[in-house]
């Protein structure tokens, strides 16, 4: 699992950016991919895969909790 911290989240839309703790580029987290009942919040610590999408690299599952 990668760590990162989400960059940019809006639930109304439902999608949003995670920024890798690594450094490297920008990453696409999608609604369905939340787990837990919590919505993310810009600036929230997560932990998630990353999987192939339909225009590049994405997150698979993601959830609350990096350290």
């Amino acid at each position: 699992m990668t760590r990162g911290r989400v960059d940019w989240y809006s639930a109304v839309i439902g999608y949003g950016f995670i920024i890798p703790d690594d450094g490297s580029t920008k990453v696409l987290v999608r609604r369905t991919n939340i787990e837990g009942s919590d919505p993310l919040e810009n600036g929230d610590k997560v932990v998630y895969e990353m999987i192939q999408g339909g225009e590049g690299m994405e997150t698979g599952r993601v959830s609350k909790g990096g350290s």
